[in-house]
């Protein structure tokens, strides 16, 4: 078959398409191509960056669906459907909302895509693709290089998409991690994050784990393993991994920037309600913990 993956826009306004200048390459993507069998053509197309070809051959069409997105995505599934070709939908809005999205779907996928995505394909060659397939969330594409050829010349940011982890073991109750996860946390094994670092060329990277310290001594283990390759990174973590002195020297030395975290509120209320009482430690305002940070030099997305 040939298979067109997708990444949706946010929308679009009236004079055009809306523009994000902070585009970055849609890893999810390059795991699903690196997931695809070679006997399969796989063609991608942004639809931040570049028109979809809507009349280009295809077999097959399948849409990542953020929340964000989800409007657009029914509307470029829709162009699709005009022409008899199948859709599948996958990704978290999906997972989260999977009546709405199948009024818009031939198919999607529930959870985590490593282990039913070589079905989907298959059923869909042989014209028999089942409405809804469900996967249990895991550690990311164990074994399988993502395929970032298929990003070259699309203009995103000069910055390394990869993950370590999946998931986060606190219960935030306002968080679709969490609920998606069921505040379970998933870890790649070191070697392989390693290799993938090996096999491209930029020393920048974003981790895009949900919650990369979660798991203090798999990241441990992974921030040693960094040093050695001289790479700069980013990520998103919690305020929980101030209290692990180790843990913050091993980051440093590793290359670390700065993190995205969640600071959530300034009152105590609310943060007890919300269920993040990790954040009370020693709370203060975050006057102790935003010192740490400066004190290391990291930059804090908050």
């Amino acid at each position: 078959m040939k298979v067109t993956l997708i990444k949706p826009n946010i929308g679009r306004m009236l004079r055009g398409p809306y523009i994000d200048e902070g585009r970055m390459e849609p890893l999810q993507i390059g795991v699903l191509a690196g997931l695809t069998p070679d006997r399969h053509e796989v063609a991608f197309y942004d639809d931040r960056m570049e028109p979809i070809p809507f009349d280009a051959p295809t077999d097959l069409v399948a849409i990542t669906v953020e929340t964000y997105t989800a409007k657009r995505s029914y509307e470029i599934a829709a162009k699709y459907h005009q022409r008899g070709i199948p859709v599948v939908m996958g990704g978290m809005h999906p997972s989260l909302v999977p009546d709405e999205c199948l009024q818009h779907a031939d198919a999607i996928l529930l959870g985590d895509a490593e282990t039913v995505w070589q079905q989907i394909l298959s059923d869909a060659a042989e014209g028999r693709l089942q409405p809804i397939y469900r996967a249990p969330a895991g550690i990311a594409h164990p074994g399988v290089l993502p395929r970032r050829d298929l990003f070259v010349g699309k203009g995103y940011l000069p910055i390394t998409l990869m993950q370590f982890s999946r998931g986060c073991h606190f219960h935030c109750n306002f968080c679709s991690i969490a609920s998606y996860f069921d505040s379970r946390h998933f870890v790649r094994r070191v070697d392989e994050v390693v290799r993938e670092i090996a096999a491209q060329k930029r020393k920048l990277v974003f981790f895009v784990d949900d919650n990369l310290c979660a798991n203090r001594q798999a990241a441990k283990e992974l921030f040693r393993a960094l040093i050695p390759l001289k790479v700069r990174w980013v990520s998103q973590t919690s305020l929980d991994m101030l209290r692990d002195a180790e843990l913050m020297d091993l980051m440093l030395q590793s290359g670390c920037l700065g993190h995205v975290i969640g600071f959530e509120s300034i009152t105590p209320d609310n943060l007890t309600e919300m269920r993040k009482g990790h954040n009370l430690h020693a709370f203060d305002g975050y006057r102790s913990q935003v010192r740490i940070l400066r004190d290391y030099g990291l930059q804090t997305w908050a």
